[in-house]
């Protein structure tokens, strides 16, 4: 039966290919894919999308992605999403509701405490994958062992460090004053803290001072704070900014006339009209989303460290492949995975719009279905761990411009 059930698998996901998995996704279609599932006697799977903000330019790109290009694709998945989680107890309360509605296995792009999430997750038979994450090291370590955490894709530590730094370099200039965003990272986002930490040690080494606090205390301030020594002056804003009191806040110190530059580890689109009407330099560790199109435009925007659409596919593949009982063949050493995958740069208008197409595109994907069946497991059988390593750290722009070059 199994083989029938994977024949029959191959068959459709094949159809699909001839039809172009083109991505126009409605309601309509939405409902059909799950018909056709259902007539052609494949089992179902329902996946958890747990969302920091379902409004959020990055997860609307990625949803369209999943709703748009994955569905048509994979006519047996559909998503359960959260509308947005604020805290430990929301995203607690959508793992619940997931374990309610037969969800096997759950996206977590924003997590809280992994431990308590992953044991959760492990308890009502829930794989569970952060797609496009990083988490500490300890956290990591503590749950790596439990065979219901798939792992995490991510730019890493290493990387994340890094993209601040590469921001700070290309927009930092003698006389200028700054403004830092640091988001999540008082509150426990240890991306928003690593980028925040790469931020304020180059400008420490570019201007050749040393702060009173070090940039780790810095980095992690939960309140506004100012800091000016030896002809640098810059102040950390702590804060999500899609929360309206900090967006606020925010817009007011960059409508100050006391800043030159932002430095933002995360979207500034929540105070995109405020920009507008400034005379600022803006740089961003964001996404390839339409609204940094536009800023590119009207010069908002001057540098972008960004995610793209379809960078989530490898992660798909993975709990996909959990899902459809080849979890143990995908683990790295008997733990949970680790995989290195970073940013897209564009330092210019030109260089955006290059990118912006396949960034964007919804049939011409960087990752787009031939990449995801060559790693699954119940469409290739020979597929193992090392083909998704190798698919998921070829993320780059070069890397996607040459795998479709071939097609």
């Amino acid at each position: 039966m199994k083989r029938v059930i994977t024949f029959l698998l191959a068959l459709v996901l094949s159809l699909s290919l001839f039809v172009g998995c083109s991505g126009t996704s409605t309601e309509d279609i939405s409902t059909q894919d799950q018909q056709e599932a259902k007539d052609s006697g494949l089992e179902s799977h329902k996946i958890g999308v747990a969302t920091y903000n379902i409004k959020d330019a990055q997860i609307m790109m990625f949803k369209e992605y999943l709703d748009g290009y994955i569905k048509e694709c994979f006519p047996d998945v559909s998503f359960l999403y959260s509308d947005g989680l604020s805290g430990s107890e929301d995203l607690m309360d959508f793992l619940s509701l997931c374990a309610e509605n037969g969800v096997e296995g759950v996206m977590v792009f924003g997590s809280y405490d992994l431990q308590k999430e992953v044991e959760f997750c492990a308890e009502h038979g829930m794989y569970m994958i952060r797609p496009s994450a990083t988490s500490s090291d300890a956290d990591f370590e503590a749950v790596a062992s439990n065979p219901y955490y798939v792992g995490e894709i991510g730019p890493g530590t290493e990387l994340e460090y890094q993209t601040g730094v590469s921001m700070t370099q290309a927009m930092a200039k003698e006389g200028e004053t700054y403004l830092i965003f640091s988001s999540g990272a008082a509150e426990g986002n240890e991306m928003h803290r690593l980028r925040t930490l790469g931020i304020l040690d180059t400008l420490q080494e570019l201007y050749g001072v040393e702060f009173e606090q070090s940039s780790e205390e810095l980095a992690v301030v939960s309140e506004p704070t100012t800091v000016e020594t030896d002809g640098l002056t810059f102040t950390i804003f702590p804060g999500y900014l899609e929360r309206k009191e900090n967006s606020d806040a925010a817009a007011d110190l960059a409508a100050s006339g006391e800043y030159t530059t932002i430095l933002s580890t995360v979207p500034v689109s929540p105070i995109k009209d405020t920009l507008e009407a400034l005379d600022i330099h803006c740089g961003t560790i964001d996404c390839f989303s339409e609204d940094n199109y536009y800023g590119f435009r009207n010069g908002t925007i001057s540098y972008v460290a960004g995610k793209y659409q379809s960078e989530i596919g490898p992660g798909f593949a993975a709990l996909y492949n959990a899902v459809t009982g080849n979890a143990e063949m995908f683990r790295e050493n008997g733990r949970a995975f680790r995989l290195e995958q970073g940013f897209w740069t564009a330092e210019s208008r030109e260089e955006y719009d290059e990118m912006y197409s396949l960034a964007r595109s919804v049939s011409v994907n960087a990752y787009n279905y031939e990449d995801l069946y060559g790693v699954i497991r119940s469409m290739t059988p020979d597929a193992d761990f090392e083909d998704l390593k190798a698919l998921a750290e070829g993320y780059s722009y070069e890397d996607c411009v040459e795998r479709r070059s071939v097609d």
